[in-house]
């Protein structure tokens, strides 16, 4: 390739940049853009927090452990343990604490 082919390809691209104009955006492009940046991403714990947050659904909840609580305690106030037996047990109890309590006594 000459010095002269070279220069006429120069010339050829840089005249192909005549007719070029600035890009134009299209109108409220701006506005569309800024607006899509501070809407915020709902996670899925958004939506989990705002379901939960629902008047029902908290009524609902606190039912349900009202209704295990009374349930545990009725079924532990009807094992009628005799008195003797529960004295028994707590004696025991006492005197494996005490042992534990005091170390230099070995016997209980």
């Amino acid at each position: 390739m000459t010095n002269e082919q070279l220069n006429k390809l120069v010339d050829e691209t840089l005249n192909s940049l005549d007719g070029v104009q600035r890009a134009a955006a299209k109108p409220y492009l701006f506005t569309r853009l800024t607006a899509r940046m501070q809407r915020s991403k709902e996670g899925q714990w958004d939506n989990v927090l705002r379901f939960l947050s629902r008047p029902v659904v908290s009524f609902a909840c606190a039912l349900l452990v009202v209704g295990i609580n009374a349930a545990v305690f009725t079924f532990n106030s009807s094992n009628n343990v005799d008195a003797e037996e529960q004295y028994a047990v707590s004696e025991d109890y006492n005197t494996a604490v005490a042992s534990l309590n005091y170390i230099e006594n070995p016997e209980p």
